[in-house]
């Protein structure tokens, strides 16, 4: 595993001989800020920014903290596109207005998703809403998003992207309950299933995008545990109260948890290292491996998640 000396000084060495268009859906907060002011400052502002998320207060702070661009180059972007993923055609209107203004896009981290313990809420889309924020809506933005990552491909710029969720925690997915509306409607018990088959949805993703689009890379990470701000703003009263007791409850959380900032530095170094293809890393960077060992239906899977979440997503009209 990289220590976080070589992780800072291979992103540092990373010089793009282009201006490179990163895209931070779910960097207002957490794991998503710690790597958007992590690529900032090792592109030394040299970079169109775009932070997509709900809280424009925090993504404003955050953009003002950001290496500013260069006195040559003063006309970059930074800006925050407001976009609430718990609908997927929000993620499909604000990837296309992405491409629309930008032909190559090359940096994409998404970091979207709260905990929350409601229960099945389905939405006028028909899916639920924490799983469309969750997974509809990442893989609506990577296909929204894949025309800009293409052309940047083809002219041998950086095509990268990551969705963050718990790269290597995956199982056995239900091929009878796709889009998992039992296992968030079934308590406690369908809560169980639901995190391992979770896990293996960005797995299943990022390896369908990948086998159509060899020339782009697609990750799954898993930054393991970090102090970020996840249980505080959690729309459960439950879980907000957990955050407050994190470390009487979870004793050994305190001396294991990473900080943001080490968080960005160890996830950007795992896309920037990453070759074309699906791959995984874990929280220092490392790559993982790949999913599915051991489960004889994982092709399958991967077949049928993908047409289901072509049907889900291609049903919503923008």
């Amino acid at each position: 595993m990289p220590s976080l000396a070589v992780a800072r000084a291979a992103n540092a060495a990373w010089n793009p001989s282009y201006t490179p268009v990163a895209v931070f859906v779910g960097g207002t907060s957490g794991i998503g800020q710690g790597i958007a002011e992590a690529f900032a400052r090792h592109t030394k502002g040299n970079a169109h920014i775009l932070i997509v998320g709900r809280n424009r207060a925090a993504a404003t702070a955050i953009l003002t903290r950001l290496e500013k661009p260069p006195a040559s180059t003063p006309d970059l972007t930074r800006e925050f596109l407001h976009c609430d993923l718990s609908l997927i055609a929000n993620a499909k209107r604000t990837a296309a207005s992405i491409v629309a203004r930008f032909p190559h896009v090359n940096i994409v981290f998404l970091t979207a998703g709260e905990i929350s313990l409601k229960g099945l809420d389905v939405g006028e889309e028909g899916v639920d809403r924490q799983m469309s924020a969750l997974y509809y809506s990442k893989w609506a933005f990577i296909d929204g998003l894949l025309p800009g990552m293409r052309a940047a491909a083809m002219a041998r710029e950086d095509a990268r992207v990551a969705a963050v969720h718990t790269a290597g925690r995956g199982g056995p997915i239900d091929l009878d309950d796709l889009g998992l509306m039992k296992s968030i409607g079934g308590g406690m018990a369908g809560v169980r299933k639901l995190l391992p088959q979770l896990a293996s949805y960005q797995d299943l993703m990022a390896e369908g995008f990948a086998e159509r689009d060899t020339d782009i890379s697609f990750m799954h990470l898993f930054p393991g545990t970090v102090d970020t701000p996840l249980l505080r703003k959690s729309p459960s009263a439950v879980l907000r109260a957990v955050h407050y007791v994190r470390y009487l409850l979870f004793p050994t959380l305190l001396f294991r948890a990473m900080s943001i900032a080490d968080c960005g530095e160890y996830q950007l170094y795992a896309l920037l290292q990453a070759r074309p293809g699906a791959s995984r890393a874990g929280g220092d960077g490392e790559d993982i491996g790949m999913g599915g060992e051991g489960d004889t239906q994982w092709g399958e899977e991967r077949r049928l998640l993908w047409a289901h979440s072509e049907k889900i997503v291609g049903a919503v009209i923008v």
